[in-house]
Order: C-alpha cells, then structure tokens, then sequence
C-alpha cells in the first residue's frame, strides 16, 4: 500500500476537507496512508481528529493586497507569494519537504496550485481533485473569471506573465524544464472535476470528463424542528456571509419554521432575533435530514450544501462572500433554482425573496429538473471510482 499526500492550499472553512474526507476514509479502509497538509490546521483539527487523521499546516504567505478583485486564476496566484519568486521558491520547498517526509508516493491537489509546482520539481505524480474551480480551463492566457466585466486580453496575459516568471525562475532553480504557458502548471497526470457540468465555475470549459459530487463527510447531528406551521427553512450563515442580518430579519419575519446554524454567532443576534419558530443550532446539522425535510435550503453558496440541496430537488437562496461561491451562486440561478443574492449590493426585500422561492412552484421545478437528471447517480459510487483510479496510478508510477 501507498503513501498519499492530500494538499490544501487556499480557501477557508471545512468545504475542502469534507469533500475529500469520504475518499480518504475510502483510501484508508485500502490500507493507504493518507497524509493532510492543510492550509487552516485550527480550523479543521477537531474535524480530522475525529476521524483518526494526523495532518501538517501548508506553507503560506500572507495575502498581498492588488488593485481591485481577482480577474484570473493567475490574479489569485499573484496575491499569495506568485509575484516574488523568492517566495514562491520558499513555499515550493515547505511542499517538497512535506512530499518528502511522507514519502509521498502520489499528491492529491485540492485548490494546491503550489503543491503542483512541488510535484513537478519531485516528478511525483498528482490528481488534480477540483471542484472546477481549482482546475482553470487549459488556455493562455487564463479566461477571466468574471465574463460580466470585460477585461483585455493584453491585461490576461500579462497576469499570466507574471506569474509564470517566478514559476519558472523556481522551475530553473530545481533543474527543471520550463513552463511555455501557465496554464501548463495543471497538466498533472489525472483532472477529477469531482462536481456536474451545470455547477462547473467555467461554463464554458469545453469537453471534459465530470465524476459527479462525493457523498457527505456524514458529521452533522439530528435536527428538532421548531413547531410552526408552514414550510421549513434551513440556513447555513457565516459572520462573513453577506446580508446574513437581513436572511435573520427576514426569517424572524416570516414566521415559518427554520433551523439556523451559524457558527460563533454573535450572542447579540441571537437575542435580538430569537424567537420560538426559529432553531439556533450549536453543531452542524445533518444534511441527509435537511435535504430530505426543508423545502427551501439559505446557505453561503458552498459547493457541496448546493449540490445536496439540488440533488434532493429542493431549491435555494445563495449568498456567496467571495468569487468561487459567486460562480457557483450564479449557475445555479441561470438553471432558475434558485436566487443569488449580490454581495456589492443591497439586500433588498429577502423576506418577499424567500416567499417566492418557497411559494412560486417554477423553482422548485427547476431544482426537481437537475435531481430527476441525476436521479441515477450514485454518489458512492463516485468514491469507488476514484479509488480505483488512484490504484491505477499508483501501480503505474511503480512500474516506471
């Protein structure tokens, strides 16, 4: 059996590690030795922990201020160590010792653009595990991520430039061919878009091969359900969630029964929105009971609540706080399952918002089109897929 290292470089919160860790527990109930190198380590410590993982904190740099939103994958690159190369060869050399101590046999790379680069300089071998996100389609320059706001090719490709400068500044440092493009930077040995075409962040990627979503990590606990009458509403906010205030007065507005997890809530909130048809949770719920018994699903637009809610047919309100959730926010409102909120703009009326969306019929249908399309999906199968995959790769790069 192998050792595999599991690399997470950017983003925050548990979306990345939940996703991965049915595969892991998979990889491990094989007898693998499954490694996490993990970018917010007291963040998802305890999640680990209580499934019998060890982990190490990924390198990093803190985040460099720039002119305005990212634009491309490239932009993002250049914000966290991509614009120095003396940095980068300092992060690329925490990846390299990580895959070194663990003797890593293949790297798993989720949102690990650095952990690539590593790889590459080790000739391990890595499948590239993406959301579609993480895994920017292969041009040069790299698209821009926000087609509603035109940008010139000239400025991509001088993004694109820069940081692909200091990659290949490290690159000559390890006596290893250079990059013609960055986008070359994710020619890895396998791409798994573990997410479905109608939720990929780059509508426009082109023929590619989607495993489908893995099932729940399987860690929430049991909901009571406040007695009101009416629908039921589940809400996943976060304090940095966009207009999570006002999805709180238009809930204690409503009058219709919601369960509410919402991590390090501020006790104010609590108190001044309190009320009997209202649940504050203070662990996370158990999805499989939400998407089966709420009509309506209000979260932050992360990837896998999204496609647990949609697979159950069950529409959404979406308010995403930063670009990934934004794409994934806005494909599904042009499926016309659900509702984006703008997070650079006012809130507006949520609470009409929200009754329409429990009470006009036309999005639920369109949640119930994607779950009828999926009907067939077998989500464990996914994970099987995928581990039967590794094994391929891992004999492979044996017999090398």
């Amino acid at each position: 059996m192998a050792s595999i290292l599991y690399a997470w470089e950017f983003g925050a919160n548990l979306g990345h590690v939940g996703a991965f860790m049915p595969l892991a527990r998979a990889l491990r109930d094989q007898g693998h030795e499954v490694h996490w190198m993990v970018t917010q380590p007291a963040v998802v410590g305890d999640f680990l922990a209580a499934a019998g993982f060890t982990w190490l904190a990924a390198p990093a740099v803190p985040e460099v201020t720039r002119q305005g939103p990212p634009l491309t994958y490239a932009d993002i690159l250049l914000r966290f160590g991509y614009a120095d190369s003396r940095a980068l060869f300092g992060l690329v050399g925490g990846w390299r010792e990580a895959m070194r101590l663990t003797g890593a046999r293949l790297v798993l790379a989720d949102h690990a653009p650095t952990a690539l680069l590593a790889a590459r300089t080790l000739d391990i071998p890595v499948m590239l595990f993406s959301n579609g996100f993480t895994a920017p389609p292969r041009r040069s320059p790299l698209p821009n991520m926000r087609p509603w706001s035109p940008v010139p090719e000239q400025s991509l490709g001088q993004l694109d430039g820069a940081a692909l400068t200091s990659i290949n500044a490290v690159l000559a440092r390890h006596d290893c061919a250079q990059l013609q493009h960055l986008a070359e930077l994710f020619d890895v040995a396998e791409e798994a878009l573990v997410t479905f075409p109608e939720l990929d962040h780059y509508p426009d990627r082109g023929p590619a091969r989607y495993w489908g979503s893995l099932p729940s990590a399987g860690t929430g606990r049991r909901v009571v359900w406040p007695a009101a009458a009416g629908r039921r509403i589940f809400a996943y906010l976060r304090a940095e969630s966009p207009h999570h205030e006002a999805v709180l007065a238009a809930l204690h507005a409503l009058g219709q029964a919601a369960a509410i997890y919402f991590p390090n809530m501020p006790p104010a909130l609590a108190t001044k929105y309190g009320a009997p048809h209202l649940s504050f949770l203070d662990q996370p719920a158990d999805i499989d009971q939400m998407t089966r018994e709420a009509d309506l699903a209000i979260t932050y637009a992360s990837l896998a609540t999204t496609t647990a809610f949609l697979l159950a047919g069950k529409p959404l309100l979406m308010l995403p706080g930063h670009l990934e959730q934004f794409l994934v926010a806005r494909r599904v409102e042009e499926m016309g399952a659900g509702r984006l909120v703008n997070p650079e703009q006012p809130a507006g009326d949520l609470r009409g918002v929200i009754a329409d969306l429990i009470d006009n019929p036309s999005w639920r249908t369109n949640a119930a089109a994607f779950a009828a399309k999926y009907a067939a999906f077998d989500q464990q199968a996914v994970t099987g897929n995928l581990v039967r995959r590794i094994a391929e790769m891992l004999d492979a790069s044996t017999s090398i």
